[in-house]
């Protein structure tokens, strides 16, 4: 890279401002992304190398890590800021990140300290709705006990939604939470607009006139048309959704400095 390019890449850096998309499966992350994109100026991104390779950076260098010992607190500061820098490297001067990953949360700390203007957006579902669309796709759906078993696999404390409420839990509770905007599918699909403009004053971003009657997604598979909800019939037993709702938190939070945008309780 010559030296100029540097340069340049230095003030990209500067000036770019790096979102992180979080939360749950299956709660419209992927809704909220396309909508982002019609933005010429945000830049919004999923199933990208960003966290991956944060993470393993991280691992590697942090306190404990098995190369903490090669460089000072600078440079590993240094490390892990550019390295999210790097993956966006081809991004404009004024543009605005959105990174989708679920495992950002348990870094919310750090990135706070790279990125100081940073903000977490955190898309959550009723647990019985995203556990109904995991199980609906999974060929046979199986018997009672064996359906039983996966869903607590799911919402183990090590299992896709488990892992994924205490890592929201956590973060909600941390004296971050000022720096999250909650959410909620229902709320989403029912009024995109409103959702779209508490984001851009949450975001501090100058406001922009979103096209909700065509999302325009060019990704192959991505969404088209209007923002409509899709009908997926409910195949759990009521006694399951009834103890699978009770575990979203974010609904009975009474103190808390984050923003929620919640839907009706589905």
């Amino acid at each position: 890279m010559s030296l100029q390019n540097v340069e340049i890449s230095g003030k990209a850096s500067g000036l770019t401002r790096f979102h992180f998309i979080c939360g749950l499966p299956r709660s419209g992350a992927g809704l909220l992304e396309a909508m982002l994109r019609q933005n010429p100026r945000f830049l919004a991104t999923s199933n990208g190398p960003a966290q991956k390779v944060f993470a393993d950076l991280v691992h590697r260098y942090a306190d404990g890590g098995e190369m903490a010992d090669l460089l000072d607190d600078s440079q590993k500061v240094a490390l892990w800021r550019n390295v999210i820098g790097a993956v966006y490297h081809r991004r404009s001067f004024d543009s605005v990140v959105f990174d989708q990953n679920l495992e950002w949360l348990p870094y919310v700390d750090l990135l706070v300290r790279l990125f100081p203007l940073s903000r977490f957006i955190l898309c959550v579902r009723n647990p019985a709705a995203i556990v109904n669309s995991i199980e609906i796709r999974r060929p046979g759906n199986g018997e009672e006990e064996e359906q039983a078993a996966a869903i607590a696999a799911l919402m183990d404390a090590d299992g896709e939604v488990g892992s994924a409420i205490t890592d929201m839990r956590d973060a909600l509770s941390s004296h971050h939470a000022e720096r999250m905007l909650v959410i909620d599918y229902d709320r989403l699909v029912d009024d995109p607009e409103d959702v779209m403009d508490v984001l851009y004053e949450f975001l501090r971003e100058p406001a922009f006139a979103h096209d909700f009657d065509e999302i325009g997604d060019t990704r192959v598979g991505g969404f088209r048309g209007p923002i409509e909800r899709t009908a997926t019939p409910m195949m759990l037993s009521t006694r399951t959704i009834l103890q699978l709702s009770g575990r979203a938190f974010w609904r009975n939070l009474r103190r808390t400095s984050a923003t929620l945008m919640l839907g009706r309780s589905r």
